[in-house]
């Protein structure tokens, strides 16, 4: 067996393996690229394609900060080699080589819950496609803010909205570089429409991204790709849009994530989910990682941690997570278990938290509990002080995604 990274020769195979495992017709055309955004590793028993996973370059905003990030999708085993701890093989050399990159954290669409746990993965996210009547989005009116079809002049105005919402959040992808290289044009004719809202000092202050779909009443569908606002009445304006199509569309199918406002601004009733796809998270370079993110600014403490990590033996050990002044960084305190936990109002813990990966994936996205991660046995050890400190530095949005990949 060898594995290494695949080439433009290999575009066939890749393609083929893939179709065969998620049923994605070919068309003829084989969806495949590969540079510095995309790493595409494969194991081949001499001459065939046996197994493979791609390694996509993605930056998430966590805690208002860019977090290098492996996206990891495309992982297949060809089913004659299944069993034979392949997957595991391929997996664990793709986050050492992201991590050799510069990625910290690794995330992922999930399709094998099992596998990926085993690896240090947890479910942090969700990505959501639901529907509901058109109907149910009746009598919003906003107060001042109006709306006006985009043109390609605006796409900075989109990109910007988007990247407001994004470093607000937790785990958002962010939309440039490589991955997301797309023209002004091209993200305007991306769908049938993209609506504007303006505040009345004639700035863009939201906008959502429609398909129309084909017909009109009984089964005819307005599919909103994105529906993003940075005020409350940026969000009525563009809400009311989407209701305004309920003569011809008598459904409106939306994409959620985390806490999305559009929940809170339906005023009927409906709702329904038509999909789920649960998104996992992996610190691959704990120290790296805690660098990266974002803390609150107004928390300084420190908090001693024990992790093990077999997969990724670096991030093995005692550590001492030090936060001040809204950044953090990670000090080894070496293989033993540290005797005490500082914090800045003089309080001492009798020993440190164990952390487990989940908890870890879990903790790092934000937004849970150290009570909820405790009860579930994904940390030990600590105390109530340590616990009041994780969850003051681990505060934050629900995660979120939008992206699919």
């Amino acid at each position: 067996m060898n594995l290494r990274l695949l080439t433009e020769a290999d575009a066939a195979s890749s393609t083929l393996i893939s179709q065969h495992a998620f049923g994605l017709p070919t068309d003829g055309r084989p969806a495949f690229t590969i540079g510095p955004e995309m790493r595409r590793w494969g194991i081949f028993d001499g001459e065939t394609l046996v197994a493979k996973a791609n390694d996509r370059a993605y930056d998430s905003w966590i805690g208002g900060c860019r977090v290098p990030t492996a996206g990891v999708a495309g992982v297949v085993v060809a089913p004659e080699y299944r069993g034979a701890g392949l997957a595991r093989q391929v997996m664990t050399h793709l986050l050492h080589a992201a991590r050799d990159r510069g990625a910290v954290i690794a995330t992922l669409f999930r399709t094998a819950p099992a596998l990926y746990r085993s690896l240090g993965f947890e479910q942090v996210a969700e990505l959501v496609d639901g529907s509901l009547p058109t109907s149910a989005l009746r009598g919003i009116r906003p107060a001042h803010t109006t709306l006006r079809r985009a043109t390609a002049e605006d796409a900075t105005s989109i990109r910007n909205i988007y990247a407001r919402v994004a470093a607000s959040g937790s785990c958002l992808l962010a939309r440039d570089g490589a991955a997301f290289e797309v023209g002004d044009r091209e993200l305007i004719a991306a769908t049938d429409g993209v609506t504007l809202a303006i505040d009345e000092n004639g700035g863009a202050v939201g906008y959502v991204s429609w398909n129309r779909g084909s017909g009109y009443g009984g089964s005819a569908t307005l599919s909103v790709v994105d529906l993003l606002a940075v005020t409350g009445d940026g969000y009525q304006a563009l809400v009311s849009a989407v209701g305004s199509f309920d003569a011809v569309t008598p459904t409106v199918r939306i994409r959620t994530s985390g806490t999305d406002p559009i929940h809170w601004l339906i005023p009927g009733a409906g709702w329904s989910v038509s999909e789920v796809s649960p998104y996992m998270l992996r610190v691959i370079d704990l120290a790296g990682a805690v660098a990266a993110r974002g803390w609150p600014t107004g928390l300084t403490a420190e908090i001693d941690l024990d992790v093990e990590d077999p997969l990724c033996p670096w991030n093995s050990g005692s550590h001492r997570l030090v936060l001040r002044g809204g950044t953090g960084h990670l000090e080894d305190l070496g293989g033993g278990s540290p005797e005490h936990v500082g914090v800045e109002s003089g309080g001492v813990d009798a020993a440190a938290t164990a952390v487990t990966l989940p908890g870890l994936a879990l903790l790092y996205a934000g937004g849970v509990t150290s009570s909820a991660l405790r009860r579930t046995g994904l940390i030990t050890g600590g105390s109530a002080g340590s616990d009041t400190l994780l969850d003051a530095a681990f505060a934050g949005p629900r995660p979120a995604v939008l992206d699919y990949f």
